[in-house]
């Protein structure tokens, strides 16, 4: 097999029997940037930011202002719920939509989380029991699985190399206008209509998000090229081909065939990011990483900020502003970074993004009035944003077309473990200590 760089281009070797020559991949790679991938980035991208803000750990938003003012469930109990919801439910979810997107198609996996992410979301309008609730917490994020793990993984199939991360980081940066809106439509109905914040968020993925992507959203060449189905492969890729010469009236160049040999055989499926040499290093790196940053800097906060803001004075009114202002400050960051391109290596920008958290949460536990909590928690949004998207990219380039979406389940999916745990753990410790230690 072909030896790849981190950015997925492969340098030529001898061919070998079970393996094409990737002239799909090549005519993707060859491809000027227009308002074609644009297009189709934004879509999966605001897909990816209503599911998430909508479904995604709903409990932090209902429990400071509806769960707790009314004793419905206790601080313990909340924690529990939170974390199957972003480590058992996305979990599973994960696991499912990869196994959806490596055998049946990158775009079946994604219609499935957008339908999932809103026929699991209404129930808890009606539900208020605790038990109850543990088992809507684990069916409401199965859309939310199923959205991660193939959203940066698609995306990656239908850009280039070279234009891959400006186009992923600047469609990425909508997310956070998502989550201005879905926070503003927080500050608008919660408490008084909460049941409203739950139809309306069900409504947007099934109504409206699910129908666009029907209609819009093609299958990635590359998935079909991988798995041997070549003729539906260059039907796409036509259609594909043709909407970019419309879109930039020009004529394409000639692909650089050789570089891009794929393996159509003795697929191994997840073992092989384990069992390759090339991979096994990666996947190390990239499944310690996701574990402690989603418990601590992704779902460890996320679920107590909120929480933490109430317990300081904070209104619910006051606590979607401040999201609301963090998501149109993570844009700006977000753009930002897309402009930086490959001049700072990805590694770099997470690296500089924790440590920012970090700090930004410091000053939060240190001086815990609420004027500092509104400058510095937009600040801890931008680290754990940035830290979260360029992870994203990272995991998702990493590998072959053939295990991507494997691989991705298997290195994201199981640091959702580290949410399970993170979570599980500051419920008892957010009540100790000065401050909330937790």
């Amino acid at each position: 097999m072909a030896k790849t760089d981190i950015a997925g281009i492969a340098s030529p070797e001898p061919a070998r029997p079970d393996t094409i020559r990737g002239h799909i991949a090549a005519r993707i790679d060859r491809l000027p940037l227009t308002r074609v991938q644009w297009q189709l980035a934004i879509l999966v991208q605001i897909t990816w930011g209503f599911i998430i803000f909508d479904t995604d750990g709903i409990g932090a938003r209902l429990y400071p202002f509806v769960w707790r003012p009314n004793h419905i469930i206790t601080v313990f109990q909340y924690s529990v719920i939170q974390a199957l919801q972003v480590g058992l439910g996305i979990l599973l979810g994960v696991y499912l939509m990869s196994w959806v997107a490596d055998r049946h198609g990158r775009r079946p996996a994604i219609l499935l989380a957008t339908l999932l992410g809103g026929l699991c979301i209404w129930p808890f309008v009606y539900v208020t029991n605790f038990w109850g609730m543990v088992f809507l917490s684990i069916l409401s994020t199965l859309g939310a699985g199923g959205i991660i793990a193939t959203h940066a993984v698609y995306l990656s199939e239908m850009t280039s190399p070279v234009t891959r991360n400006r186009v992923l980081l600047a469609s990425q940066g909508l997310t956070a206008l998502v989550a201005v809106s879905v926070n503003l439509l927080g500050f608008w109905l919660i408490p008084g209509q909460w049941q409203l914040y739950l139809w309306i968020s069900a409504a947007i993925q099934i109504v409206i998000l699910l129908p666009l992507l029907l209609w819009l959203l093609p299958e990635s060449p590359r998935w079909l090229e991988a798995r041997g189905r070549q003729e539906k492969a260059e039907r796409e890729m036509a259609r594909l081909e043709q909407r970019c010469r419309r879109a930039g009236h020009m004529y394409l160049s000639e692909p650089e065939h050789g570089l891009h040999p794929i393996l159509i055989a003795e697929q191994r499926g997840w073992r092989e990011i384990v069992t390759n040499t090339q991979y096994r290093g990666r996947t190390i790196v990239l499944l310690a990483c996701w574990l402690l940053g989603y418990a601590g800097l992704i779902y460890g906060t996320g679920a107590f900020a909120a929480v933490y803001l109430v317990d300081h004075g904070a209104s619910a009114h006051f606590v979607f502003l401040i999201f609301a202002v963090a998501g149109a400050v993570r844009f700006a960051a977000f753009q930002a970074n897309s402009l930086l391109g490959e001049r700072v290596e990805r590694r770099d920008v997470m690296c500089g993004m924790a440590g920012l958290f970090i700090l930004s949460w410091i000053v939060m536990y240190l001086i815990p009035a609420l004027p500092v909590i509104a400058v510095f928690l937009p600040l801890a949004g931008i680290g754990g944003g940035l830290w979260l998207f360029n992870l994203y990219n990272y995991t998702a380039i990493s590998y072959p077309t053939r295990i991507r979406a494997t691989a991705f389940a298997w290195t994201d999916g199981l640091g959702h473990l580290g949410a399970w745990a993170g979570v599980t753990m500051l419920g008892p410790l957010y009540v100790l200590g000065p401050n909330h230690l937790g």
